[in-house]
């Protein structure tokens, strides 16, 4: 599975055949370049998949923003921080409060209270053959739902594949919640005690 294919699901589910890449000067193939990114992202931010999940520990950044104790680099390519996690006593971890931030014109720093912390996030996955094959399905949906007003005009055609995202994308989310080991991508053996993350 490549990015083209799932371009060329997504254009046949709206009937306008297949492209050989996305950098052919074809308007499919336009079309694809443009909406292809957006909606990968889109896809994977709305929901903690197993397949993209990730937890790394968070470097410490020296500056000072106001009402937090630390503040640590945002992870790259990270799409979204689902938890952080403070390991200061050891065995006695605790999920922080946190916020992200902007500091100077372009640098997101991830601000909390908590010492010594851990980032439980969604890592930017762009190799199609780590993605689950459902969550695939309903990525090909959305992406037809964004191309079908642009090479087809027709709002109906657009919703229609835009409901057989939600309905893919909900039977890919239940898959992987029952999922007792999800295919998880570490940056630490720091997961492996998971289990034993208390809420503070």
């Amino acid at each position: 599975m490549t990015d083209t294919d799932i371009c060329n699901m997504a254009l046949s589910n709206i009937g306008k055949g297949v492209i050989e890449n996305m950098e052919e000067g074809v308007e499919n193939a336009r079309a694809c370049k443009l909406f292809y990114e957006p909606t990968r992202r889109e896809c994977l931010r709305s929901f903690p998949w197993g397949f993209a999940h990730r937890v790394e520990r968070l470097a410490v950044v020296d500056v000072d923003v106001p009402g937090w104790d630390f503040a640590y680099g945002y992870p790259d390519k990270c799409l979204m921080i689902r938890n952080v996690v403070s390991d200061a006593s050891g065995a006695d971890r605790v999920y922080e409060r946190f916020d992200v931030v902007n500091i100077g014109s372009s640098t997101k720093v991830v601000v909390t209270n908590g010492e010594q912390c851990y980032a439980d996030y969604t890592w930017d996955v762009s190799d199609p053959e780590l993605m689950d094959v459902i969550f695939l399905q309903g990525f090909a949906h959305l992406l037809a739902s964004k191309l079908a007003m642009r090479l087809t005009g027709n709002p109906q055609q657009a919703q229609n594949e835009y409901q057989l995202y939600r309905a893919a994308i909900s039977q890919a989310q239940l898959q992987d919640a029952r999922e007792m080991e999800p295919h998880t991508m570490f940056e630490s053996s720091y997961i492996a005690a998971r289990r034993g993350w208390r809420h503070g």
